[in-house]
């Protein structure tokens, strides 16, 4: 099994307990914790061991956390606070933040974990403490010779400990599997570092490797490798010389009952030797387990090779999986098998007893969706508001969706299909497609209005509180013609933001046509800000916009720097920017800063003015004194500095924002693929979002091939 090495846990462990890991019941209940394991939802397992006290430990890469099934049945989170990020070394499990861990394995009463993202290898101590034993978290090479935590590992995808306690890792994006010694020492065991197929029959720190994924040790000390780009199984014997045991490089499914060295693998992911020496192998892309004996005959040990689920059996090779991929033993007599897109983890008797599901309900997160925000993924991130519930919706916008964090930070989708279109008016929002929503806005009855385009031209749709989503304005020509007729007849260029009043009045800034015009509640569009701005003599482009409670417009300027007020009487001042494209003027007066980006607007709760700088990676403050100050950012475009003050926070290309209810501020962090919260404190959070991108959930099947992945 994976804990020590492929070998049963109980040749070398005592039966000590190790109830700190246990950890208390985790408040997650979105993810199923303290319930049977067979009830929670599993997307995305890349690894898997167990203990001497029988649990069972699983790395949930989705959700950024590690799970334990207790051997009631009972599953727990002991690791991870389910945001993707790096921290809490020295402290509880259960506070830090992983990224994406993958491979396990467990010695000695602590758990370590391949930190997959963070490029690291992590330790959970039998106390509950986590820290960080391998990597300095730079996605490089290497360090050999030198103390590990001061070395650099590309992608680590798995681990494995001899009885001695020495500690190897598949440095998977390195093309190497790397030794940690006793005394903290990391080398180089196997592979030259580029990726590639030789050196049999030579010492393996000459061999190439290509991407390895799973490794395990034998009760002899033969090391085990999962050569997943070589389409092989490869062994170390332990004088160092590497040979193929399985696979003839073809990306294919052949030759049961034959010389495993002669048959065909389809990216193993995974291996694993029991106590009788037979190898076990997650042969990934052929759906099946296959084994190979003592004589070097392979077979399929489970799978049909068919996708569709069958249910648990009697007869494993009579058993269906879905891109199985993580693989250990468990007591002396049983297989788990994280057959990753049933999204269960299964358990099978090595004599060929009952396949059982011993966690997992077979239901996935959608991506994140009906799970934490931050284990949910996005890509670019856009328009943003809040409704009177505290919900707060945003555009996922190249994922055709508008989604909600819920309060309790739950995420889901709650208009589109994720198809690109505009089609589906006059019935639900959930089932319309979207076409690239970027700004959104919400009015005091809670209707949501969506901008997007359609063609050259833009189109705003409505979604009111019954989920029913209407076409609402724009013909969908590009062009500035129809001021007092319908809304759904009016031409538009570019629509850049759009906002409401608080009588329900719909406001929308058109950057090429230089205007701003309203649409009345009875659907009427005329132009309230347009000759007057060109009369202004300077190069005037509304961008961002935002409406006080007085009824005063304030919109930025992204053609002179500047962000403007129109009063309720119709004058138009300046009230932030001095028309330099730099930034500069912190605590002293507005009109003197240099503003260089101004974007989205927001009115806080206090009547001060709040401005993105969308270029420069901060959003500003300005009082009502009209003093301006950084409230957000530091300035350096990247991603950090959550839990801690928002101005020393890196972002990166924020776009929108808006206040809750509370006085909480949200914003779309969209180039970090992340909507960030400040709360009342000024304490940044991450509540949606990590650091991947897309919309397929990773590990389920994707109909591309790709031949020099990462």
């Amino acid at each position: 099994m994976k804990i020590i090495h492929c070998l049963t846990f109980l040749v070398w462990f005592g039966m000590g307990t190790v109830s700190v890991l246990a950890g208390p019941v985790f408040p997650y209940k979105a993810i199923g914790d303290g319930a049977p394991a067979t009830s929670a939802v599993l997307t995305l397992v890349d690894g898997v061991a167990s203990d001497p006290e029988g649990n069972i430990y699983i790395s949930h890469r989705s959700q950024n956390r590690i799970r334990k099934v207790s051997p009631d049945g009972i599953i727990t989170t002991i690791a991870g606070n389910g945001v993707a990020g790096y921290g809490g070394d020295g402290g509880p499990a259960l506070e830090a933040a992983l990224n994406f861990p993958a491979g396990l394995a467990f010695h000695d009463g602590s758990l370590y974990v391949a930190d997959r993202n963070n490029h690291r290898i992590r330790r959970i101590h039998s106390d509950g403490i986590i820290t960080t034993v391998v990597g300095v978290g730079e996605p490089d090479c290497c360090g050999d010779g030198g103390p590990a935590v001061k070395a650099m590992l590309n992608l680590p995808s798995d681990i494995a400990l001899d009885v001695a306690g020495n500690l190897y890792i598949s440095d998977r994006s390195n093309n190497r599997i790397r030794r940690v010694d006793l005394d903290g020492t990391i080398t180089t065991v196997a592979g030259l570092g580029a990726p590639g197929y030789g050196g049999d029959y030579g010492p393996a720190e000459d061999a190439l490797l290509k991407y390895p994924f799973g490794i395990c040790l034998d009760r002899e000390g033969n090391l085990y490798i999962a050569d997943r780009g070589n389409n092989r199984v490869r062994k170390v014997d332990s004088r160092g010389i590497i040979t193929t045991l399985a696979g003839d490089s073809a990306h294919s499914f052949d030759g049961d009952y034959g010389p495993a060295t002669q048959s065909s693998l389809a990216y193993p992911t995974d291996v694993v030797v029991d106590r009788k020496g037979i190898v076990y192998i997650a042969d990934r892309n052929n759906n099946r387990i296959r084994k190979i004996d003592r004589l070097g005959v392979i077979t399929t040990f489970m799978g049909t090779g068919q996708k569709e689920f069958n249910g648990d059996n009697e007869i494993p090779a009579e058993t269906t999986l879905h891109l199985p991929f993580a693989l250990a033993l468990y007591g002396a007599d049983r297989l788990l098998v994280a057959d990753r897109n049933h999204f269960r983890l299964r358990q099978v008797g090595l004599e060929g007893q009952t396949v059982e599901t011993v966690a997992g309900n077979g239901k996935s997160f959608f991506r994140g969706d009906g799970g934490p925000g931050p284990g949910a993924t996005l890509d670019a991130p856009s328009g943003i508001a809040v409704d009177s519930q505290n919900n707060v919706l945003f555009a996922d916008r190249l994922h055709h969706r508008i989604r909600r964090v819920s309060p309790d930070g739950s995420i889901h989708t709650v208009f589109g299909n994720g198809k690109q279109g505009n089609a589906g008016n006059g019935g639900l929002a959930r089932n319309a497609t979207l076409h690239l929503p970027e700004t959104i806005a919400i009015d005091h009855m809670d209707n949501v209005y969506v901008t997007s385009r359609s063609g050259n031209g833009w189109l705003v749709r409505r979604v009111d509180r019954e989920g029913v989503i209407t076409h609402f304005a724009g013909n969908g020509r590009q062009g500035n013609t129809g001021d007092g007729g319908p809304a759904v007849e009016a031409s538009f260029h570019t629509i850049s933001d759009i906002t409401t009043d608080r009588k329900g009045n719909v406001y929308i800034t058109d950057i090429i046509n230089r205007n701003i015009r309203k649409i009345d509640t009875e659907g009427t569009v005329t132009t309230v800000a347009g000759a007057n701005l060109v009369s202004l003599g300077e190069e005037v482009h509304p961008n961002g916009i935002a409406i006080d409670s007085a009824g005063n417009i304030f919109f930025s300027d992204s053609g002179s720097s500047k962000v403007r007020r129109i009063g309720v009487g119709g004058d138009i001042a300046v009230v932030a920017g001095s028309g330099d494209f730099a930034d500069h003027g912190d605590g002293g007066s507005a009109l003197e800063a240099g503003v260089r980006s101004p974007g989205g607007l927001a009115i806080g709760p206090d009547g001060a003015l709040y401005i993105v700088e969308q270029t420069s990676h901060r959003i500003r403050r300005v009082d009502v004194g009209g003093i301006i100050s950084r409230k957000v950012g530091n300035g350096t475009p990247g991603y950090g500095g959550d839990g801690g003050m928002a101005v020393e926070a890196s972002i990166k290309g924020p776009f929108r924002m808006m206040f809750d209810q509370r006085g909480n501020l949200y914003f779309s962090d969209r180039d970090n693929n992340r909507i960030r919260k400040i709360d009342t404190n000024g304490i940044i959070h991450t509540v949606a979002g990590h650091s991947n991108i897309g919309w397929v959930q990773d590990g389920l099947e994707v109909h591309i091939t790709v031949h020099n992945f990462p």
